[in-house]
């Protein structure tokens, strides 16, 4: 029994996962699809240090290295594949499109028009997502925690981070943990304009 409670949780946590994940995307590109969200455009090498079930669970949402099998090839689906390349490459990268709660496919859906370079106008918001799952594993991970936390404050400030948005990233990071949707009805409080656009979709 205790095994199913187990299963249970981690799988409403791979839900959860993809919800926020599409509100976010959501937020960024309206035509997308309900319940679809886009893949991260890089995933550091360190996360696949964590023998954490939570943090594996995010990987397997959010990372296409672990999209194998399912009738898609891993190898073509866009991504960085180092730090340096994503913040110096000024290719656009067509970003994944996967569905809540479900295994990738290839089909008609398979890409969306959503891109990425470090020059396009939208590029923020999908460091803004990196940020904000980097956050995530540490809070998960101890031991990566103590290892990897400079690596994030250190990529934050490369994205052009303050310390008050770090602060109202770290504020949504424990909110999401503590089991409340972000979205924008929730009562999260931030700091930053920044902060209150990618989170709750609030330009004013």
């Amino acid at each position: 029994m205790d095994i199913v409670k187990e299963n249970t949780k981690l799988d409403n946590f791979r839900v959860r996962i993809g919800e926020l994940q599409h509100v976010f995307d959501k937020y960024h590109e309206c035509r997308l699809h309900e319940s679809y969200f886009y893949h991260n455009i890089f995933t550091p090498s360190w996360i696949y240090e964590s023998e954490n079930e939570y943090v594996k669970i995010i990987l397997s949402e959010l990372d296409p290295l672990t999209y194998s099998d399912y009738g898609i090839r891993v190898e073509n689906i866009d991504k960085y594949d180092n730090f340096l390349d994503l913040v110096s490459c000024v290719y656009g990268k067509n970003v994944y499109m996967k569905s809540i709660n479900k295994l990738p496919r290839k089909d008609v859906q398979s890409y969306s028009y959503c891109s990425y370079s470090k020059n396009n106008s939208g590029a923020k918001y999908h460091t803004y997502k990196l940020i904000f799952w980097w956050l995530v594993v540490l809070a998960l991970d101890n031991n990566l925690y103590n290892k990897y936390l400079d690596y994030v404050v250190d990529a934050a400030d490369v994205f052009g981070f303050t310390e008050d948005m770090i602060d109202d990233w770290c504020e949504a990071v424990i909110y999401w943990l503590n089991g409340n949707d972000i979205n924008k009805d929730c009562n999260l409080e931030l700091k930053t304009k920044d902060g209150e656009i990618f989170f709750l979709d609030n330009y004013i």
